[in-house]
């Protein structure tokens, strides 16, 4: 049979704490990314697969920049180079919701022969090294996505294995905090039980979600949305064994979160309590702060800068305070919830004809997650 190398979720092109760039003026974030993906072509080359299989979402949007673009490119050359065949689905976010606006993937395929690209919202299945790759990208709608596992289930055979790609939210694995744009949620029963293997996009940790579906991951972590805990990389598809292997990508930008008990503490005890119970923090890190119970007054004393020259060698740091319900009480006052609860409320009451409000609300939440991150 065969041994696949699969990638999901590299969202190259995406920036995140866009005042952290290197001496270029690059954000470094998006250098991650990049960095990453990079790392995940040159560990393919060195497992020698008999083939590829890009999981969705390769790109953060259906319009990369030119330099985005050409990393792909020279990624894809360097695979073809090597004799190794591919198959590639775009995702919900490198789909465009309209045909005519064009696809990165559409002059991709015109490049690379060897590899077959489903992005034009319809499933495409091909022979890859003996076995039978089902490819069904991302659709405008979940009715439209059943419809494409249909044509897909038409074209399985029984001499191969029959593998399927597809780029969803599986419904039986819990949700994240806030929707991401354009998902497409869907169970896992409408899959037909005669695909042997399933390998999905879109969760960005790696997890084996039946005894026959894994999702692969993301090939670096972007936020604390995205289970930093769990390592990133890519997987290798053992068609025979019927197993799923994940490599670490060693490379990753590593999240630590610190938590400072701060009932008490006055600004300049703040910081000391930061530099103690942040020390050992990895190198280069994102580290996140939870000031629990501060008192908002001291916390107001300290610039930004003296919690980053506190956390030595991390990357950013970001920090939480948390002001306790006695510090915030005010007798009759409203109560307020997190941002993205108080963004949800107000999109409730708005009129939005014409608009998706799961994805008016979902937009704004991932803005506010950035905007979070990206405090300085």
């Amino acid at each position: 049979m065969a041994r696949f190398v699969a990638l999901g979720d590299a969202h190259l092109g995406r920036t995140h704490l866009a005042h952290v760039r290197d001496e270029q003026g690059r954000n470094l974030r998006e250098e991650d990314f990049l960095h990453s993906f990079a790392w995940a072509v040159e560990r393919t080359l060195e497992l020698q697969p008999d083939g590829f299989l890009w999981l969705g979402d390769v790109f953060d949007h259906a319009r990369p920049t030119y330099r985005t673009f050409s990393k792909v490119l020279v990624g894809l050359k360097r695979l073809r180079d090597a004799g190794l065949p591919g198959v590639a689905i775009s995702g919900n976010h490198d789909t465009p919701r309209v045909r005519g606006t064009g696809s990165p993937y559409a002059a991709l395929e015109e490049v690379f022969d060897g590899v077959t690209f489903a992005w034009v919202m319809e499933a495409r299945s091909v022979e890859l090294a003996g076995a039978r790759i089902h490819a069904v990208p991302q659709t405008l709608s979940v009715p439209d996505f059943r419809a494409e596992l249909e044509r897909a289930a038409a074209s399985i055979t029984a001499e191969s294995v029959n593998v399927l790609l597809a780029h969803v939210a599986l419904t039986s694995i819990p949700a994240g905090a806030y929707p991401d744009i354009n998902e497409l949620q869907i169970e896992e029963g409408a899959f037909d039980r005669r695909f042997d293997l399933v390998l999905l996009g879109h969760y960005h940790a790696f997890q084996k979600a039946s005894k026959r579906t894994w999702y692969a991951g993301s090939t670096d972590t972007f936020s604390y949305a995205d289970s930093p805990q769990t390592p990133k990389g890519i997987v290798v598809l053992d068609t025979d064994a019927g197993t799923v292997e994940h490599v670490e990508n060693p490379h990753a930008r590593p999240l630590a979160t610190v938590s400072v008990p701060s009932t008490g503490l006055s600004s300049g005890e703040l910081v000391d309590a930061v530099e103690r119970l942040a020390r050992g923090s990895p190198e280069g890190a994102i580290v996140r702060v939870f000031l629990n119970e501060v008192d908002p007054a001291a916390f107001r004393q300290i610039p930004n800068e003296q919690f980053q020259e506190a956390v030595r060698g991390a990357l950013h740091v970001q920090v939480e305070p948390d002001y306790g319900a006695e510090a915030m009480a005010v007798q009759g006052g409203p109560t307020i919830g997190s941002l993205e609860r108080e963004w949800g409320s107000y999109v409730e009451l708005q009129d939005l004809s014409g608009l998706e409000r799961p994805r008016v609300v979902a937009l704004g939440a991932r803005f506010l997650e950035e905007a979070r991150g990206e405090t300085v």
